[in-house]
């Protein structure tokens, strides 16, 4: 087959997600483009290969299990961590700001990326995208946690509608 042919390129991504009630660890499969594949629209759920879940909570019965496969909704996402090295093509605002980010369960501090045009005040609701981009993120718990949840990372990205309040760090 040529490669004119092809459909795009499928790639692993080893990410980390945070929900409510759980941290799912895995290979993300994404197909094309890293930032249109994750904030598409039209695409309600990520997929999660060799899944290991943890129940986040230390009261959490369900403490943890292994899937081989697992859907997660994008809108339960609170924060989407990267285990390696974001995939290549990856442009990001170079414009950042220091910032502590605070959603229901956690408190993400690092450099948010911000569009040039946008005032800070305005920089969660003005986003096309659904997930926020943040450089050298610190992940605290804002709860009695379980071990093993990831505390730090060199990308991630917080959904919008999970954003509650920030202020500069």
């Amino acid at each position: 087959m040529s490669a004119s042919l092809r459909g795009p390129e499928q790639v692993n991504v080893n990410v980390a997600i945070l929900t409510a009630a759980f941290q799912i660890r895995g290979a993300m499969p994404v197909v094309g483009t890293f930032l249109t594949f994750i904030n598409d629209t039209q695409r309600s759920t990520l997929t999660i290969t060799n899944a290991a879940v943890l129940g986040v909570h230390a009261t959490n019965p369900a403490a943890q299990m292994m899937q081989p496969e697992i859907l997660i909704m994008k809108r339960a996402i609170q924060v989407l961590a990267l285990e390696s090295a974001p995939p290549s093509g990856v442009v990001l605002s170079s414009r950042t700001e220091s910032l502590m980010l605070y959603t229901q369960q956690y408190a993400i501090m690092g450099r948010w990326h911000v569009s040039p045009d946008v005032r800070l005040q305005d920089f969660v609701e003005a986003s096309t995208a659904q997930l926020l981009p943040v450089s050298n993120a610190r992940i605290y718990t804002l709860f009695q946690a379980r071990q093993g949840i990831i505390p730090a990372t060199q990308l991630a990205f917080v959904h919008v509608s999970a954003v509650q309040s920030y202020h500069k760090a």
